[in-house]
């Protein structure tokens, strides 16, 4: 039976959920900033020692093949970029909420699993962007990581009902977005959106997380960013990271596939190249 819970009144629901954390807020804030330094964000980020330490190892991770030890944090600044520092900072905040929503407690299978299949896709589309079009590397990355976020939401608010979908996903291979609409008569990606609005990030990851189920020639957007999140999608998919197993789907003739130019030999690679990183550094990012 399906849960008499509008969007709105998820909504008014989600008021309690943590805004951006502080440090994760003041880099966004500063990051594009011309006057901005290695030193002024070293300054900003030594304040969370969370996240200085995840900056450190993922800087000496296989993702970024660094090819000397970093020791320092401004070094990591300096070594990842401006705009992976942004993209890290988000990390640590998708984490906080996850924490937030666990209030304390153990991270559960459905936790993993979800976090799993946001770090692969985050990876997933931060490689597809290398190929495509490095200007949106880092964008793909926080993308990827970003759009399942608004089933943290479901999970925090609505646990039975999320139990239910997650069971009715699992047992039949149906889609979430398609069990949600039955449900509750809205999306995880619509619930995303609307907190991509509040954590005031550009309205590129706001429309992409939106559609990112909903790809297809119709939608009219600026950014290529739902299609690096579509497709990183897509691989995890395949692969089995996540909630959905689906090894035969033939990724080449998606419509975002297609709209990159990425060719079947080119998915094969990723793929692997996906499982790689996974395998050798899922420590850095769990």
């Amino acid at each position: 039976m399906a849960q008499d819970v509008s969007l709105e009144k998820l909504i008014m629901l989600t008021g309690d959920l943590p805004p951006m954390p502080y440090v994760a807020r003041r880099v966004m804030e500063v990051v594009n900033k011309p006057s901005t330094n290695a030193q002024i964000l070293q300054e900003i980020i030594s304040k969370d020692q969370g996240l200085s330490g995840q900056i450190l190892k993922i800087a000496n991770s296989a993702l970024y093949a660094c090819s000397r030890r970093i020791e320092t944090l401004t070094d990591a600044i300096i070594m990842l970029g401006f705009n992976a520092i942004r993209s890290l900072s988000i990390m640590s905040a998708t984490k906080n909420l996850y924490e937030f929503t666990r209030r304390g407690k153990v991270l559960g299978l459905k936790d993993k699993l979800m976090w799993e299949h946001s770090v692969a896709a985050a990876i997933g589309a931060r490689m597809i962007a290398q190929r495509v079009d490095v200007a949106y590397t880092e964008q793909a990355f926080m993308g990827g990581l970003l759009h399942d976020i608004g089933k943290l939401v479901i999970l925090q608010k609505l646990p039975d009902a999320f139990d239910q979908i997650v069971e009715e996903v699992y047992n039949t291979g149906r889609y979430f977005d398609q069990v949600e609409l039955e449900k509750l008569h809205f999306t995880h990606a619509e619930v995303g959106a609307l907190l991509m609005k509040k954590w005031k990030l550009p309205e590129d990851f706001e429309e992409a997380i939106r559609h990112h189920h909903s790809v297809s020639p119709e939608i009219n957007l600026d950014s290529q960013l739902v299609y690096y999140i579509d497709l990183a999608n897509l691989l995890c998919r395949k692969l089995g990271l996540g909630f959905i197993n689906e090894p035969e789907i033939d990724i080449s003739s998606s419509l975002s596939a297609i709209t990159l130019g990425i060719s079947p030999a080119e998915l094969q690679d990723l793929e692997q190249s996906i499982k790689t990183i996974l395998n050798q550094e899922v420590h850095v990012f769990m």
